[in-house]
């Protein structure tokens, strides 16, 4: 069923049962992305963002939450994940469990910080010309963006498939670079319109049955 599930990029949970609370994060530090003004990023540079998406997917929970997840994060990591996918929680789960308030205490399950989502999607802060003012840039949007997205239908489907190997394409010419949360925004408008039309027609066909 894991097997399943993960393959067709549908979110599912792996859940470690407790009879007590989990145990606060720990603190993780990571290396800045943090550039001066003028400085522009091409596939050079997304080659080094694999590299450290790769030293992140080493970590157990990171590996168990990306393949749970589903959605964008799922697909850009599926690559390392496909020869062990994990059939449970990580080792680590009382650490890197949801503790959220309305999360359960009791069945635990690992959780992406805010910062291990950044470094997966590819997140760079680059000065603008004002000072004390940066610019947020991604090579791939944000679980949210995605999630708020007519993409994002509860599985992977061939229309993801299809933007999704057509910038990373482009982006391994060098025809395309990094965009900010706005762009992504704008661009993913267009498979939300479509979604709707689709689920339109098949709410009004089930209606009819």
């Amino acid at each position: 069923m894991i097997i399943c599930l993960f393959e067709c990029g549908i979110p599912f949970k792996l859940l470690f049962h407790v009879a007590y609370p989990s145990i606060p994060r720990p603190i993780s530090v990571f290396e800045s992305n943090h550039h001066p003004y003028g400085w522009t990023a091409n596939e050079y540079e997304y080659t080094d963002y694999e590299l450290r998406q790769n030293c992140l997917l080493r970590l157990p929970h990171v590996r168990v939450s990306v393949a749970q997840v589903g959605g964008i994060l799922w697909r850009l990591c599926k690559q390392e994940l496909t020869n062990e996918i994990p059939n449970g929680p990580s080792p680590d789960v009382l650490y890197f469990a949801d503790v959220s308030p309305n999360s359960s205490h009791t069945y635990l399950y690992d959780m992406l910080s805010e910062h291990e989502i950044k470094i997966l999607c590819g997140r760079y802060y680059v000065d603008t010309d004002r000072r004390a003012q940066t610019t947020t840039m991604v090579w791939w949007p944000n679980p949210q963006l995605w999630d708020s997205s007519g993409l994002d239908t509860g599985c992977w489907t061939l229309s993801c498939e299809q933007m999704f190997q057509c910038r990373l394409e482009k982006i391994c010419a060098g025809s395309v670079y990094l965009l900010t949360t706005k762009k992504w925004k704008s661009d993913l408008k267009y498979y939300k319109n479509q979604s709707k039309k689709i689920f339109g027609r098949i709410d009004t066909e089930c209606r009819q049955l």
